[in-house]
């Protein structure tokens, strides 16, 4: 696969954590560059390995893009939830 698709892969999977992580905007060019980053670099390592089917190629870049897009959410964003010290 080309690496056209690949970046629009990790622009795919930028939209859909933006709205997955409620993102105020302020990350845009972090999330954007991670997204595509992943995605790339998945992809042609899968492509590296011998996978050449499309499906493998496109989970591989969508797993690509997601896991450093969560890991940097998970260590630097906000608390999506608060719990309220009751006692």
């Amino acid at each position: 696969m080309s690496i056209i698709v690949f970046i629009l892969l990790g622009v795919a999977v930028y939209a859909f954590t933006r709205e997955f992580f409620n993102s105020t905007g302020v990350d845009i060019a972090i999330d954007l560059s991670l997204g595509v980053t992943g995605a790339v670099t998945a992809g042609a390592l899968f492509s590296h390995i011998g996978t050449t089917d499309v499906a493998g190629l496109t989970i591989g870049g969508i797993a690509g893009a997601t896991v450093p897009l969560a890991a940097y959410h998970a260590v630097f964003g906000e608390p999506r939830h608060r719990r309220d010290e009751q006692g």
